[in-house]
Order: C-alpha cells, then sequence, then structure tokens
C-alpha cells in the first residue's frame, strides 16, 4: 500500500507536447543525503552473517525512462573487493525520494536472488529527477541510485570515463584498490561543468564492471561532478570482449526513451565504434588519446580539453530545456 500510496502522488501527468523537456536540477542533483533509517529485521537467511562482515559493494542501477512509461530498477548485493561474494536470498529495502519529497518513502520489501539481485517494478512517473536506495536491514548497508523520467528530446551529452574523463584507462586499478585515486585529465572537470552550466543531462557510459560502480561515484563526487546517469557493464565479458556492443545497445536504449545526445566524448576505439555505429555522427562523437579520430570521430589534440572547451564547448548554444 505505501508504493501504490505514492505512485498515487507521482503518477498522472499530461505533458505539453510544446513544451521544452525539463533541464536537470543541478542543485538536486549534488545534494548530500543521508540514508534512511531501517529496522533491523534480522536475517533472512542466516549463512548471509557470514560474509557481512567484509566490505560491501552494493549499487543500484540508475536509470533513464520515458515519461509515461513503466520500467524496473535494479540493485545488485554483494560483499568483498576480492570474491566480491553475492548476497543470496536476503529480504532488502527499496525506497525513492523526489525532488518534491523532504524525506525517504518506503517503497517495498524485496529477496534477492542468487545473483545478490533485486528487482523492484514501478508504473510511469512524472517527469523529473528521482533517488532510489536499496538497503540490507540486517546489517544496515545501502546504495543509491537514480533515475530521470525524460520528456522527448531532452538534451544530453554522453561521456566515457577512463581515459577520457581519468588521465588513462590504467588509473582504474589503483582507484580501485585504494592505491591512488585516478587524476582526471587536464581540462576534464570543465569540460563536463561547461555543458552541465548548459542544461545538458550527464550520461556517464562506462565498460567498468558493476562492482565499481561504487568507487566511481566516489570519484564523481570528488570531481565535484554531479550524479545523474551513471552506466556499468553487466559482466566482465561484456567489459572486455563486447565493449562496442554493449555502448551501442546503451545509447540506442537512452535515445528511445527520449534522449537527445547531441555530443558524446570517450578515447577508445571501441567508444568511436559504439559512437558512429550508434547513429551519434561524427561531427558530434569526439575522441582523445593515441586513437583520438579513429572510426571517423573528431579528433580533439593535445591530450587536454582546453583548447577544445575554447573553440568547440564556449560557444556551443545552451540546451533546448526550461
Amino acid at each position: 500500500m505505501k508504493l501504490l500510496g505514492y505512485m498515487m502522488l507521482v503518477t498522472g501527468f499530461s505533458s505539453n507536447v510544446n513544451a521544452l523537456p525539463a533541464c536537470p536540477d543541478l542543485a538536486w542533483l549534488e545534494a548530500k543525503m543521508s540514508a534512511p533509517a531501517m529496522p533491523d529485521t534480522g536475517y533472512r537467511n542466516r549463512f548471509n552473517k557470514l560474509i557481512t562482515w567484509l566490505p560491501e559493494f552494493h549499487m543500484v542501477h540508475d536509470q533513464i525512462v520515458a515519461e509515461g512509461a513503466s520500467f524496473q530498477v535494479t540493485a545488485k548485493f554483494d560483499y568483498g573487493a576480492v570474491a566480491h561474494k553475492d548476497l543470496e536470498h536476503e529480504t532488502v529495502r527499496f525506497y525513492i525520494r523526489g525532488q518534491q519529497d523532504g524525506d525517504w518513502r518506503f517503497l517495498t520489501n524485496a529477496v534477492t536472488n542468487s545473483d545478490g539481485k533485486a528487482t523492484l517494478s514501478l508504473p510511469s512517473l512524472s517527469a523529473g529527477q528521482y533517488r532510489i536506495y536499496a538497503g540490507v536491514p540486517a546489517d544496515g548497508t545501502g546504495a543509491e541510485g537514480f533515475v530521470t523520467v525524460v520528456q522527448p528530446n531532452t538534451p544530453a551529452v554522453l561521456f566515457d570515463i577512463d581515459g577520457t574523463l581519468t588521465e588513462s584507462d590504467a588509473e582504474q586499478i589503483g582507484d580501485y584498490t585504494g592505491i591512488d585515486r585516478a587524476d582526471q585529465k587536464e581540462g576534464a572537470y570543465s569540460l563536463v561543468r561547461r555543458y552541465l552550466d548548459l542544461g545538458y543531462q550527464p550520461v556517464y557510459l562506462t565498460a567498468r564492471v558493476y562492482w565499481y560502480a561504487k568507487g566511481t561515484r566516489d570519484w564523481l563526487n570528488w570531481m565535484g561532478l554531479p550524479q545523474g546517469f551513471l552506466r556499468t557493464s553487466l559482466s566482465n565479458e561484456t567489459s572486455l570482449f563486447r565493449t562496442a556492443e554493449y555502448k551501442i545497445s546503451e545509447i540506442n536504449y537512452l535515445k528511445s526513451q527520449g534522449l537527445n545526445i547531441v555530443r558524446a566524448y570517450g578515447n577508445a576505439k571501441t567508444d568511436a565504434e559504439a559512437f558512429i555505429r550508434a547513429g551519434l555522427g561524427a561531427q558530434n562523437s569526439f575522441t582523445i588519446g593515441s586513437d583520438a579520430g579513429h572510426y571517423g570521430t573528431t579528433a580533439i589534440d593535445n591530450n587536454h580539453y582546453y583548447q577544445h572547451i575554447q573553440t568547440q564547448v564556449d560557444t556551443f548554444p545552451a540546451a533546448a530545456c526550461e
């Protein structure tokens, strides 16, 4: 009943087809919010108590969905930096918080499957930004994700992370292990921030595996960049052997939900291939580093963004949103 009650408050949209889509609310995306207080209900699966002393790597898959469409949110729960042991057959709780909410609202309980995943089905929501929290009441851990409900032609800019916003692909290893935080590529913060100031929806599309979503969010926060949509791959196989196909599929899905991806940034050959094959256009697809210009993309010279910002971004029009 709590799930139904909340949905009655935020559904029933009536979009004006002639109106501009909403711009992202950066202040809301950047706001730090405490986790909801969860009642300790004990373990449903008593064997899970043996793994929950390990560090947790829970994550919620961000979603971008068209206004008027029902959708699902998937949360993944695992423990241990090396083993990544799934939290199997355990009770978890889902909460939601919209821009109109002063606090988290409890939605429903769910039970994880043998892969440590729990899925929440939601009916259509009105356009706007929402946060989803998925938590384990038995030990108090949890993770936050974002749902962005968009109207047609919502303007967005897409960014790869490793080697595009970070200095190199290899730095993710040190960042994940905690040995050394990944350095930003020169001008990366200014690049993303400039598009945000122009009103574009940020999209971070990376081949990093799902269990590194937590560290990736931490890195974006350290950079001073808001969340919004972060998509990590679902398997090592996808990351290593089918990266271009994975990114093409994700880009096509985002476009089908109403995003107008006006520009995309990457560094790898797979980024370049994905951008062009997904139909983003050579003039809108930028690549940097040793493979700059691959697959017909527009090359960014000098392995930094300062000149590119001056010549290609400072003169770029503001997003068609309000």
